[in-house]
């Protein structure tokens, strides 16, 4: 773990808390743009020809399914945010630990779907933006 410090608790649980404010994380951002372009493109270029409605099948299901995918491999996030002192006195000092760790490594194993995510999402969005709200603003403005 990069930025972090680990501190012996009580119990000799080590809690983990951020030393200093993570640097911006470039290389994703240009991840995410280049999928959102790419996407993007791929969406509006399949609306010119006939097959159209398989293209929005697959980007349809493709959402849905790493959607799902992403909240069942986090396990719904309800390992997300929790402290050895949240979780019960029957488990052993490893045994928190261990549950702690799974729920950090399972948040970094999916970041993935998240790159392909997100730009499906973007992409939608201004599709149901064009459909129902650009005509409404140009007729404003014309």
């Amino acid at each position: 773990m990069k930025n972090k410090k680990h501190k012996k608790a009580s119990g000799g649980l080590e809690r983990v808390t951020p030393s200093e404010k993570k640097p911006f994380n470039w290389r994703l951002l240009l991840v995410l743009a280049c999928n959102t372009v790419i996407l993007f493109s791929v969406y509006r270029v399949a609306i010119t020809f006939h097959y159209f409605e398989i293209v929005l099948g697959i980007y349809l299901a493709a959402t849905a399914g790493l959607t799902l995918a992403y909240v069942i491999y986090n396990r719904g996030f309800t390992r997300r945010g929790v402290t050895a002192e949240m979780l019960p006195d029957t488990m052993s000092a490893e045994e928190k630990c261990e549950f702690i760790a799974d729920g950090e490594r399972r948040l970094k194993k999916s970041k993935w779907m998240l790159t392909i995510l997100i730009p499906l999402i973007i992409t939608f969005t201004y599709d149901l933006m064009e459909l129902f709200l650009f005509d409404r603003f140009a007729g404003l403005f014309g």
